[in-house]
């Protein structure tokens, strides 16, 4: 069962549709119900698995924890963990990057004040210059949460007590330093790089973040310096102990799901126009096919020749590639080329910014969020390739079909909102008016013979002929994506049938619709793409509605 598929947006969320075949995704998170304690044995033997490296990699949607990282400017905020969080103590936290700062937050819940002294993708890191307030901040927290690798290195300029604090240098914890300059210049490039902020990491790729067994190392690190500053025996360190257990069975569902993908054979070749989440891509067993003197000259001083540049442009427009990977925080001219190349031969584009987006809550989350855009298995939620969409037709849907908003307005459909409000952040009456919205429509009846569909309102029938008019991707604030097939009324048109119709029904490529959502409009296809809270859903005419509430459910 979905409250998101690749159509219909889910509760409570934004959108940002895109309605070109080929776009970028913005990663943003997605949710499932939290691991309890009693999962903990099984966890540490997975965990312990995955770091002994018997177990490869991961993807799974978690509950973001209902704290949120600092706002901007990094002003210090409490999670709000609801009443089970018990603080006889609490600490502050200062965190260089917030991506590490919304670890740190969703591990120490109430009993962690977490400030992230860049917290804003508008933010460059590149070009941040600490403050003496920021310095002045690392060094009276009594636990400090560091990139390392060079990353942050004005944040380890300040004066830090190791005596008095907890210090976590995640790039110490992986044994990464920066053994070559890792610069930050403003400078005017070359042809189309007018403007470009350039960083350089030489031989080290201090983007650890990314990297799922630091983000382990990280978490156990955090967690063994909260009970440490509470005590071992205090409210608090039970409290963030409870915490990362949870995070642990999260961590699990990520491993197990990146382990699903490989067992499933799935083979995943991209271009990076930087390397800023190779270590996430190489985990989950993706293989980087960007020239090694375009990377080189992007990780250096140097820009790639006209040579490496075409040589790029030319392997992503191949039938050897899948996927783009483009920093949206980075985007000068030699990025924008590939991007459009990408475009051009219809390539999936998956964006990463370097800071947590504004709309990720954690980082395991965001992390699983890429994973799941690059593995591109999950069609009915939304993850799939763009060059895996294809054509369809009108027989893809031919039959007699049934709106579903009878069955809901009866009371039909309670079992299947009682059983969303269980796994989701709703009660069952805010999902059923959820649904209201969704389900909406006069239309009790669809029939779908050949080029023609007839549309029952009423007891009145009104038919009209049809034609396909291509498809589009809709791209959604969550991350994942939906397809729609367009069609458009020919000849007259009679009062009653809609001039324009889209579908969408989990599906990318021909094949017998089960089931289908359906968007329709009288002016054009561009403005009817523009609905998003009203998607009548459509069963076979012959189901009951025991059936439909059967079917729905093992969705």
């Amino acid at each position: 069962m979905t409250d998101q598929n690749t159509s219909q947006p889910g509760p409570n969320t934004n959108h940002n549709t895109n309605h070109n075949i080929q776009t970028d995704t913005t990663p943003t998170v997605d949710g499932t119900a939290r691991r309890n304690g009693t999962v903990n044995v099984i966890v540490a033997f997975i965990v312990g698995a995955l770091l002994a490296g018997l177990i490869a990699g991961a993807v799974a949607f978690l509950r973001p924890n209902e704290a949120s990282s600092n706002g901007a400017g990094g002003n210090a905020t409490a999670a709000s963990a609801g009443a089970k969080d018990s603080c006889d103590t609490t600490f502050t936290v200062v965190a260089s990057v917030n991506q590490w700062g919304s670890l740190a937050q969703q591990l120490g819940g109430s009993c962690a004040e977490v400030t992230s002294l860049i917290n804003s993708t508008s933010a460059d890191p590149h070009d941040y210059e600490a403050t003496a307030a920021d310095l002045a901040k690392l060094a009276k927290a009594d636990v400090v949460v560091l990139n390392g690798a060079g990353y942050d290195g004005w944040a380890e300029k300040a004066q830090l007590d190791k005596n008095r604090q907890r210090i976590v240098n995640v790039g110490d914890l992986m044994g990464i330093t920066a053994t070559e300059e890792h610069s930050h210049e403003h400078e005017e490039g070359g042809e189309g790089e007018e403007g470009h902020h350039h960083h350089h990491h030489g031989s080290t790729n201090p983007h650890v973040w990314f990297s799922p067994e630091a983000v382990l190392k990280a978490a156990e690190a955090i967690n063994d310096a909260y009970v440490a500053e509470a005590g071992e025996n205090s409210k608090t360190a039970a409290t963030v102990q409870r915490h990362f257990n949870e995070w642990n069975g999260e961590y699990a569902d990520f491993v197990a799901l990146v382990n699903k993908g490989r067992a499933a054979g799935v083979e995943r070749n991209y271009v990076a126009t930087e390397s800023i989440i190779s270590y996430l891509l190489d985990y989950i067993g993706a293989t980087d096919k960007t020239p090694e003197t375009y990377t080189n000259a992007m990780n250096s001083e140097a820009e790639p020749s006209a040579a490496d540049l075409k040589s790029a442009m030319d392997i992503v427009a191949g039938d050897d590639v899948d996927i783009l990977v483009v920093n949206p925080q980075e985007m000068g001219g030699f990025a924008k080329k590939l991007n459009e190349a990408a475009i051009s031969s219809n390539k999936t584009i998956i964006s990463a910014t370097e800071q947590l987006p504004e709309n990720q809550k954690t980082l395991l989350g965001w992390l699983t969020l890429i994973a799941k855009q690059a593995l591109a298995t999950d069609t009915t939620n939304g993850f799939f390739l763009t060059q895996d969409v294809k054509d369809r037709t009108l027989s893809d849907y031919e039959g007699e079909w049934q709106s579903v908003y009878p069955f809901l307005k009866d009371g039909t459909l309670d079992t299947v909102m009682e059983a969303k409000a269980k796994k989701g952040d709703m009660t069952a009456e805010e999902y059923k008016q959820y649904y209201d919205t969704g389900y909406k429509t006069d239309v009790e009846k669809i029939v779908i013979t050949g080029n023609q569909m007839s549309f029952t309102r009423g007891g009145k029938t009104a038919t009209a002929t049809y034609k396909y008019d291509g498809f589009r991707i809709l791209d959604y604030e969550k991350g994942n994506r939906g397809v729609r097939f367009l069609f458009t009324a020919t000849g007259d048109v009679p009062e009653g049938a809609p001039k324009v119709v889209q579908f969408s029904d989990h599906g990318i490529a021909p094949g017998k619709s089960a089931h289908f959502h359906i968007f329709m409009g009288d002016s054009s296809q561009e403005e009817t793409l523009k609905e998003m809270d009203n998607w009548p859903t459509y069963y076979p005419a012959s189901m009951s509605g025991k059936e439909i509430v059967t079917e729905i459910l093992a969705h």
